[in-house]
């Protein structure tokens, strides 16, 4: 979805929408719809997953005064429908999108609490001339925006569709380019530019003309740690029931249906609970490799037929790495350096073949406790700053000491606080009074899950025009785990214990005691053989030398040596690159024109 609204300035720039549209129609590719006047502008690719014959969007109030457009899936829509119609307000058609503007009119901008699923909307009041834009609790749908040039604001799905607006500039961000370098994304709320912004989990973000923007949260991530004494019969009941509800609430479509199965403990139970809920074979999907290490096939394909599932193995090398670099980049529109999105590209697009929805398993280890380094945390026998600690742990990207090396000076004079711990304040807003486990999880439920993991979900399913659906992001399930203390879900060496427990009932014991492997590349491997002269090139190419960013004797250097221990930190700097040579230089910047043209 994208749009704008003049909020009492010059009038919208009409052509932004349309081609904002069309450069997101991998999201949408079966239908479009626009609502177009001087003082807004609102416009949806769709996908038609709910509502085939009646979903078109926008979507209206019955007086045609509250318009519409939704990114994603509201899955209580049939319960809202009952509420509506008991107030005197009976929703037509049979799309969820169509409960919004009626939900708007009943509550105002609470409209948004009172619904279940991944979503970005847009509520356009034409009599108040007020954009509201609001995002689901824990990310799973993307939102940007900007206040362009000449007043107003646009929006979008997708950042590349958000910059073709030509009041937005293009300047690049040296604390987004510092914060990217060290965690391999970029936080929200920052965006690679200076003037574009994510709106971040939820929160709701109310523009009206005349009057001062309002911005609020609406839910968190509570991590209280109080079920300290719940017997844990109870606890693992209600995890399964919980989930078992998260399941059957994401099996409702009109188009194929199947599932994302890694042969790990997370997709293999929510596969396991689908299969028994369906009483059917669904499509699942999973990826190998050629590097033994890497190669979960054989796990998926063993649960595979424990569900009776139509299962599809896509093995990966590393000229499908080369080939997906720029898919990758292309659709994250700002630089991003998790090579694991390599392999989600692939995995979805073998998706797409057969189906149209997924499920996933996504979205556990940020509330069960389940990376690695948590118990490295843990574990850490010195004490002091629990920032300071944890970013120990976390960054894999470029070093503090390699940037400090790297660094131009001019560009280090742009980063307030350099060297700047970006985590100091996400912890300053967790309760001190925590175990630094649930601390550390809470950090990771509002940037990490959100900032890495969701967005490598989003973008690369919907770069094959696929929808994923993460029952284990249930805000009902997160609202209850996170109240289990971190000591009763990492309990000695065991990760994700209570979920394990409820997958016993579930799973056959080989996937239970398996050693934990998060989806990953070769990613060692091939840079030292088939990517080295491709990032060797790349990297000192002379634009690259001439960013600014880094001293181009120590960028030099740095590649020239291509240290095994530098793997992940050259992937970084490499990523970052080839994303302004796709997006920022001129060939780019020139199609970015004629596409309003």
């Amino acid at each position: 979805m994208a749009g704008s609204a003049s909020l009492g300035h010059a009038p919208v720039h009409a052509p932004y929408t349309s081609a904002a549209c069309a450069a997101m129609a991998h999201r949408g590719p079966d239908e479009t719809g626009s609502f177009i006047t001087a003082e807004a502008a609102l416009a949806m690719c769709r996908l038609k997953v709910i509502g085939l014959h009646d979903g078109s969007q926008p979507v209206f109030s019955d007086d045609g005064t509250i318009v519409c457009v939704l990114n994603g899936e509201i899955y209580n829509h049939q319960e809202l429908r009952a509420f509506l119609a008991a107030r005197g307000r009976p929703v037509r058609g049979g799309s969820d999108a169509q409960v919004l503007p009626h939900l708007y009119q009943e509550l105002g901008e609470d409209f948004v609490e009172r619904l279940h699923g991944m979503f970005a909307v847009a509520v356009y009041d034409t009599r108040r001339e007020r954009l509201v834009l609001a995002t689901d609790r824990v990310g799973k749908k993307p939102l940007f925006y900007a206040r362009p040039a000449g007043g107003g604001v646009a929006f979008a799905s997708e950042l590349p569709a958000l910059m073709l607006h030509p009041g937005i500039g293009r300047d690049t961000d040296p604390v987004a380019i510092d914060q990217y370098l060290s965690y391999r994304v970029v936080p929200a709320p920052h965006t690679v530019y200076r003037q574009a912004r994510k709106l971040e989990p939820a929160t709701v973000l109310v523009l009206e003309k005349g009057r001062p923007e309002r911005r609020r949260t609406y839910w968190r991530f509570a991590f209280t740690a109080e079920l300290t004494d719940t017997p844990q019969a109870e606890i693992d009941d209600t995890i399964d029931a919980l989930l078992q509800q998260a399941v059957h609430d994401r099996l409702e479509s009109e188009v194929p249906l199947g599932a994302m199965l890694s042969g790990g403990l997370d997709s293999s139970l929510v596969v396991a609970m689908a299969t028994r809920q369906l009483g059917r074979p669904i499509h699942t999907f999973s990826v190998g490799f050629e590097h033994a290490a890497f190669d979960e096939s054989a796990y998926a394909r063993a649960v595979a037929e424990h569900c009776g599932t139509r299962h599809h193995v896509y093995r990966i090398g590393a000229s499908d790495a080369k080939d997906a670099i720029d898919t990758v980049l292309t659709h994250m529109g700002e630089p991003y350096a998790f090579p694991s999105a390599i392999a989600a590209s692939c995995m979805y697009r073998l998706a797409r073949e057969h189906v149209t929805v997924v499920l996933t398993g996504d979205g556990s280890d940020e509330i069960f406790c389940g990376y690695g380094r948590y118990r490295r945390l843990r574990d850490l026998q010195d004490g002091g700053d629990l920032a300071d600690r944890y970013e120990s742990v976390l960054v894999d990207g470029v070093p503090h000491a390699l940037k400090d090396r790297l660094y131009a000076p001019g560009f280090a004079a742009g980063i307030p606080g350099h060297p700047h711990n970006h985590l100091r304040a996400r912890f300053g807003r967790t309760d001190p009074s925590l175990p630094d486990l649930d601390r550390a999880m809470q950090v990771d439920s509002g940037f990490w899950l959100s900032d890495a993991q969701l967005v490598k979900i989003d973008r690369m399913s919907m770069a094959h025009s696929v929808e994923p659906r993460s029952p284990l992001l249930d805000h009902r399930l997160i609202d209850y785990v996170t109240r289990i203390p971190a000591a009763r879900k990492l309990v000695g060496v065991q990760e994700k214990a209570p979920l394990k427990r409820v997958a016993a009932r579930y799973l056959p014991r080989q996937v239970l005691e398996r050693r934990k492997q998060e989806l990953a590349v070769p990613l060692e491997s091939w840079l030292g053989t088939e990517l080295r002269s491709t990032i060797s090139d790349t990297l000192l190419s002379e634009a690259s030398l001439d960013r600014g960013y880094f001293r181009p004797e120590a960028l030099r250097s740095m590649v020239r040596e291509f240290r095994p221990d530098h793997g992940y930190a050259l992937w970084t700097l490499f990523m970052l690159e080839r994303w302004h040579q796709l997006q920022e230089d001129s060939t780019a910047r020139e199609a970015a024109a004629v596409a309003l043209a």
